[in-house]
């Protein structure tokens, strides 16, 4: 199959000229594959919902064709509906009612579509690169050719000599002190490593793995420890949770927002980018952040290691005293220069509300602890609406937590929690319903492909606490569309599909010599919002918002990557083919 892919690319790759943002010639060669076809394009779940959207169809027919040109399938497309936030008219061919394996295409009239895989396993190779994709953005190391092939790279950013800037200075460490932070992960597309953002990477990560730990002690992706006897997904998490401990002042126990360089890094490697490197000010979130992920990586813990875990406990506990006393204390970037350390213009993940902080992190600690301290910050009559998770929304992660919860929950707060779920799984299978793409993602901001799939997660857990398999096939249409079934015609994972992103905004992808960028990344999507902000409005030919994407290293606004975008990928990835294999395979 790998070699039909690798043909099926190069004509299409041939066929793509300019900046491609969405759309691609058309020909009347129907051997020459086209986005006029928008499909999953690594695959299909052999037994679950399978569909495709036809952009302007030519025939209200559709051939399911395998790879000897022969039709397998037929069938009849669904109503076709114009999306005005595309700019299309499009009608779904639904072939779920196929369940052979192997290789297909699908055509309708003239039109014919990439190569695609149905199995029972579509997603394996997935969640490998994906999770894989951590390791390649490790700070403090050098990465090996015998673990990373051709992105090999010298050893970068050890933190070891950190300064505490002005903004974060106390009486036990005065501005200047040099601490050490090593560890981590590359937030994003630079080279900074942000509490906030790491606190939903991280929760995400570990419940990928709490829910899906049969599968994932099964996979081994070729890391520094995978020959330790634990799972690769746990060595990746303990990376950035020790990093995230060394965060923490130990004397007041508040945690600093980020360790970074003053201003954005040039586009060179990492063992290039030698600029001093401080940790700024504490902040609310970022302690309450770090409280619910170490009280989190405590329980994952015990069992590996549980001198460690009591010591993340210890700590989560500790930051959490600090946030009792420091309940409001925003962040915001040190814009000016103060006590001889320079401003500070690096990413601000700064936030004003902090309920949704207090009641995480309320829930992790409860969790981890049964006390009832805890337990008076789970309020969830407080909110009149729970929003899908978010960086600045993290309230659903404490909802997810408490209805996955085996033990130490009560039978009222479980149906709470349970009950809040179930309300977004209802509005978002709504939206799913009716979309034209059939997905329930119907608005386009920063990072668009992680709400998608942030929505995904929402609507799984709904499935395992309540059946109801519209949730999983509403979730399923989250990964298909970030996968090719999608108004671009892209995957948007890199390394994967037939057209997926080749000039991500991403230092270490910019600057390693290697034209293909870091494999298993998802870039963050169409996003109308901010295109005047990177290459210019003038780049985009696309105005719709759908569309609004441009493979180009400038466009930071769709096309940089970023840790909490890929965890969500990792989750859906898993937690739909585990799911598969225990629901639904025959």
């Amino acid at each position: 199959m790998g070699n039909i892919i690798r043909r099926a690319r190069l004509l299409l790759l041939m066929s793509v000229f300019g900046s491609i943002v969405g759309c691609m010639v058309k020909s009347q060669n129907i051997e020459q594959v086209t986005p006029d076809i928008r499909i999953n394009q690594i695959g299909y779940l052999q037994h679950a919902k399978k569909q495709a959207a036809i952009v302007e169809p030519t025939s209200n027919n559709f051939s399911l064709i395998n790879s000897s040109n022969e039709p397998v399938f037929e069938g009849v497309l669904l109503e076709t509906k114009y999306w005005n936030k595309s700019g299309e008219k499009v009608a779904i061919a639904d072939f779920s009612a196929f369940n052979e394996s192997g290789t297909y295409r699908i055509q309708c009239g003239e039109t014919i579509s990439h190569f695609f895989e149905i199995s029972h396993t579509p997603y394996l190779e997935l969640v490998k690169s994906a999770s894989k994709s951590y390791y390649y953005n490790r700070a403090s190391t050098s990465l090996d050719p015998s673990h990373s092939g051709i992105y090999h790279r010298g050893y970068a950013h050890p933190d070891t000599l950190v300064y505490v800037h002005a903004s974060a200075a106390s009486s036990s460490r005065p501005a200047g002190t040099i601490i050490s932070t090593p560890y981590g992960w590359y937030d994003a597309g630079d080279y900074n490593k942000y509490v906030v953002n790491s606190g939903i990477a991280t929760y995400t990560l570990i419940s990928a793995y709490q829910h899906n730990s049969g599968l994932f002690d099964s996979l081994t992706w070729n890391l520094p420890e995978s020959d330790n006897q634990v799972p690769d997904l746990l060595d990746e998490i303990m990376w950035n949770v020790r990093w995230m401990e060394s965060m923490q002042d130990p004397e007041d126990g508040g945690v600093y927002h980020k360790t970074t360089s003053a201003s954005f890094e040039n586009f060179v490697a990492p063992s290039e980018a030698t600029g001093e490197r401080y940790v700024v000010a504490k902040g609310t979130a970022a302690t309450l952040d770090f409280a619910a992920v170490l009280a989190k990586s405590s329980v994952l813990f015990r069992a590996t290691h549980p001198a460690y875990a009591a010591q993340l406990l210890e700590k989560a506990e500790k930051a959490w005293r600090w946030a009792s006393v420091n309940s409001r204390v925003p962040f915001e970037n040190p814009n000016v220069a103060m006590a001889g350390h320079p401003a500070i213009s690096t990413g601000g993940y700064g936030d004003l509300d902090f309920r949704d902080e207090f009641f995480w992190a309320s829930t992790e600690l409860y969790l981890a602890t049964g006390r009832d301290i805890y337990m008076q910050g789970i309020t969830i009559d407080d909110f009149q609406i729970f929003r899908v998770p978010s960086w600045a929304s993290v309230e659903t992660l404490g909802l997810i937590s408490l209805s996955s919860a085996r033990m130490g929950v009560s039978e009222k707060l479980n149906k709470q929690s349970s009950d809040q779920l179930m309300v977004i799984a209802d509005r978002l299978t709504n939206v799913w319903r009716t979309a034209p793409y059939k997905i329930t993602l119907d608005e386009f901001t920063w990072g668009s492909n992680s709400e998608i799939l942030n929505q995904g997660m929402v609507l799984i857990n709904a499935y395992r606490l309540f059946g109801n398999r519209e949730f999983y096939e509403a979730a399923l249409s989250g990964l298909d569309y970030v996968l090719g079934r999608n108004a671009t015609g892209y995957c948007f994972v890199t390394g994967e599909g037939s057209l997926s992103p080749q000039k991500v905004h991403h230092r270490p992808s910019a600057s390693d010599g290697v034209e293909a960028p870091v494999p298993g990344m998802l870039v963050g999507g169409p996003n109308p919002r901010n295109v005047n902000d990177d290459c210019g409005r003038q780049a985009y030919m696309m105005s719709h918002p759908a569309r609004c994407y441009l493979d180009e290293e400038c466009s930071y606004s769709t096309n940089e990557v970023a840790i909490n975008w890929n965890a969500p990928l990792v989750y859906m990835s898993s937690t739909l083919q585990a799911t598969y294999l225990h629901d639904f395979k025959l």
